[in-house]
Parts: C-alpha cells; structure tokens; sequence
C-alpha cells in the first residue's frame, strides 16, 4: 500500500505526509508535482529524462527549465532513497499480536484501578451510559461492591507492581471510586482508602479520585479534603444547560448540588482550586459557550466536556438519541467568543485534540525518549504492530464492576469483561485475553490493510460490536479522507502557529 498523501492547506501550500516515516513535510510546487506523479504510477526517472533542455511548461506551476527542475528531482530522489513513497506491506506490517507476557506486563504498570461502588445512583440523568439509551451494561440492581472482593485485587495487583514487570518507577498510581453515586457506599470508600495506606508499593505512590454527581458532597467533603482526592464532578452548566440531571421524580437536581459545591469551595478553598475539577456532558440543551462562561464565572474553573457516548445505543432509543446527542466540533463554528475559549480550554477542546494528535503521529517531531529518538529513520521500520487504535489491556487503567467483572475500563460494555475477581481469588487467564483480542484483531485486520490511516488509527476496537461475524470498523480512512483530515490539521497550524508551541511544551499525549 502507498505510504504517503499529498495534502494542500486553505492558504494552497502543499505537503505531504509519509506513513511508513510518521513525517508530515512542506514542500516546493515543483517537488509537489512530481510526487503527484509519483503517486499515479508513473517513472519519474524516466519522465526527467525524457524532458527537453528547453523551457518546460508544468500544469499548475508554469513554465520552467529543467536545470530548475533538477534539484527538487535530486530532492525527490534522496527521499526515495532514504525510504519514503516506498509502500508498506499492510499484511505483514499489521500481523503483530498480542502476547500473554505483554498483557501482565501491562497490568503491572497500570496506572489506575478504578471500582464501581454502587449500581445506582440518586439521580435519574436522561443520558446516563446505564439509562434508557443503553444496552451494553449488566442488569442494574441496587448492588453494592463490597470491601472483600477489592482488597483481594489489590493484594494481587500489588505484587504484580512490586515485581520486576513494573518499570514505572515514581508514577503515581490511582486508586477510584465511580458508579452510580460512589458516595451513597461511602463505608466502602472509607475502608478501602483505610487499607491502601498500609499497602506498600515499592515503586509507585498511592493517590485517590472520584467521579460525583456532588449531592452528598457536603456531608462527606472533610474525609475528601483529609485525603487528598481528585475529584471530579459532573455539572452540565447553567440550570437549563444542567436540566438533563434529575432526581427519581422528575425534578431539576441543580439547586442542590450548586449548594454542595459552593459550600465545598467556601470550607476549602485551597483544595477546591487546586484538586476539584468539572466534567460536563454535551448535549442539545448546552453550547460550549455556555459551559466556557458558566465555570469562569462561577468557580474560576476550565471544564472537560465530553459528548454523549454512540455505543451501546438500543434500536428503540435511536431516535431520541439522536435529538440530545449535539457534536462539539460543530457547536465550536458558533462560538463569538472563540480566541477567548481556546485560549482557557485548549486541549480540552476536540480541535487542539485533533491537533495534538496530528503532531504526536503524523508529524515526525515527537518521541516517548531518547532511545525512540536515537533509533528514529529507516531503522526498526520492519517491526510489525496488532490492527487499529486499541489500548493495550490495563496499559491505562482496570475497572472492577460492582459485580467483580474485571474490563480495561469503564466506557466499554460490560460484556467484554476480562476476568473476574470475588473475596477469595482473582481469574485472569492473560492466554485467553491474549486470544480474545487477536480474535478480534483478524476480524478487523483486512479492512485495516486498506485504510489510509493505519499507523495513526484511534479507533477502538470495543465500539466495532467485535464479537458479532463482520464487525464494521467506524473509523476507516481512503487516502482523500485522510488528506482532508491532515489539510485540517495543518490549515489550523499555519493560522494558530502559537499553538504549536503550546502543544510541544504543555501536552502529553497518553
């Protein structure tokens, strides 16, 4: 397969991006023609040698000579040599597949394990991902997680850290609580934190956060302070922007929890302005201006937002669905106030995400450390990768359901669950893992192979329905859907050049 794409900004400078090298470069007209030519297959060498010495009119650039042509010819040939416009060989270059070994070395150096402390809540939000919309989740049933079965994780889960597996030396490691409410299991909370303070982990450090609807902040917001959690709490804005988040009878939610989070912020302002922060959900009933001024105004604060999730959705619920669901990137066309919003939310923004990816894959600036640095260029480019964007299991985080279902995380359904843990022991067969995801690797490799996009793919496997025959992937890309894709990327650098500099020094792309 072609490695490489031809892309043009809106201000008609001309690029083109090579896969196989992970490089995005600017390039003359002149070069840019003849890798177009190139691209349709046709001898550029014999093409050069079959010019006249006299002038030579190119479609699109004019009339030159050849002795102006020559040198971007030498630089097309030097680029050639030195392994671009080369093709790949998708059905080896994607043939890569998961090992038992790499997944326990994945699971010794996760970052977070986070526990669903209760299947219930005490709203009734209309988008929940266990509401009405949803299918992929286990029957909810007024279950709490007991402390057993999670102490029994930890203990497995820390000898993995303290064995030679973990290389993630001096990284904190996240211990959360999610649900439903957690707060309505707060003995449970309680008693883990308890536990995890005796725990000795040679060498990560132990940190804590939680996922709240703040209700019950008040009355639990001392032993959050005392402990240090991160916390996050879901508020959509404003109390029609928010008018989604219900209790059981219908009735708006809003008052009560500003209540709580206005008197979390007066008793502790200090740990309020430096561990709080704010998720809010996209919808049709909220803009990103909305969201932008209501947190500025009211907490000082920069909000993640974060758009409905489209897998999972019931066929009864489609429709419904897809009168709430609003997309971010086009609410961002019909903000005023835009230079404003970018400059405070920044890579919370899918637009600086998109950005931010482009650079970490497609640009050939960035490199995890020196030795992927050193080892840059034609070197290791044999080396074989598994099919799309999919995490590798528990390299990010594990979540444990209220039911001891062991997942890579908690956005996935619950069907695809990885293991299973009770009071007395932990099942985790990293051979069966290991074949599951290479199962579901070979049902999507073939559509892999002819996707433009393969190397910078962000697709995750879990939302393609993997268990079904033919899983259809969401996320493919033809060689015009990536250059449109890239010119996007570019067109913003090229009008937001600060930018680039913002994303180098300030981002991590996990």
């Amino acid at each position: 397969m072609s490695t490489f794409t031809l892309l043009e900004s809106k201000r008609q400078n001309k690029y083109f991006y090579d896969q196989k090298a992970k490089n995005t470069q600017w390039c003359h007209p002149m070069l840019y023609y003849i890798l177009k030519l190139h691209d349709k297959g046709m001898d550029v060498d014999q093409w050069y040698r079959d010019l006249n010495n006299g002038p030579v009119k190119i479609e699109g650039f004019g009339t030159t000579s050849k002795k102006e042509i020559a040198y971007y010819y030498r630089k097309y040939i030097l680029l050639r040599d030195n392994g671009f416009f080369s093709g790949i060989d998708t059905e080896h270059y994607l043939s890569g597949r998961l090992s038992a070994d790499q997944i326990k070395s994945s699971l010794a150096n996760t970052r977070q394990v986070t526990f669903e402390v209760v299947d219930f809540c005490n709203l009734e939000c209309a988008y929940c991902t266990y509401g009405k919309f949803y299918n992929n989740y286990d029957r909810r049933e007024k279950n709490k997680l007991s402390t057993a079965p999670a102490k029994t994780f930890l203990n497995y889960l820390l000898d993995l850290m303290n064995s030679p597996l973990n290389d993630s030396h001096g990284r904190p490691f996240y211990i959360g609580f999610y649900g439903g409410e957690p707060l309505l299991n707060f003995p449970f909370i309680r008693e883990i934190v308890d536990y995890v303070r005796q725990l000795k982990a040679v060498h990560n450090r132990f940190c804590f956060n939680m996922t709240t609807n703040g209700l019950l902040l008040e009355r639990y917001m001392d032993f959050l302070e005392e402990h240090d959690f991160l916390l996050l709490i879901s508020l959509d804005g404003n109390e029609y922007n928010n008018s989604y988040r219900v209790f059981k009878d219908g009735t708006p939610a809003y008052q009560q929890i500003l209540e709580n989070v206005n008197a979390l912020k007066s008793k502790y302002p200090e740990y309020f302005e430096s561990r709080v922060n704010f998720n809010a959900v996209f919808h049709n009933r909220n803009s990103v201006s909305d969201i932008h001024r209501y947190f500025k105004t009211h907490f000082n604060k920069v909000p993640t937002i974060s758009e409905l999730n489209p897998s999972g959705i019931s066929d009864s619920m489609r429709e419904e669905f897809r009168k709430t669901y609003a997309n971010i990137n086009e609410n961002l066309f019909q903000v005023e106030d835009y230079s404003l919003v970018e400059k405070d939310m920044f890579i919370r923004l899918p637009n600086i995400k998109g950005v931010s990816t482009f650079l970490d894959q497609c640009s050939g600036f960035v490199f995890n450390d020196y030795n992927e640095l050193l080892a840059s260029g034609n070197e290791g480019k044999e080396e074989v990768r598994v099919p799309t964007g999919t995490c590798m299991p528990f390299s990010r985080k594990v979540f444990i359901t209220v039911k001891g279902k062991i997942l890579p995380c908690e956005q996935i359904g619950y069907q695809y669950g990885l293991g299973a843990v009770d009071e007395n022991n932990v099942e985790l067969d990293f051979e069966k893992i290991a074949r599951t995801y290479n199962r579901y690797y070979d049902k999507l490799k073939n559509q892999c192979c002819t996707c433009a996009n393969a190397e910078a793919c962000f697709q995750c496997i879990f939302y393609l329905n993997p268990e079904k025959p033919n899983p259809k992937c969401l996320g493919l890309f033809n060689k015009e859907e990536l250059s449109q894709f890239l010119a996007t990327q570019v067109s913003y650098l090229e009008e937001n050049p600060h930018t680039y500099t913002k994303i180098m020094k300030e981002v991590r792309i996990e």
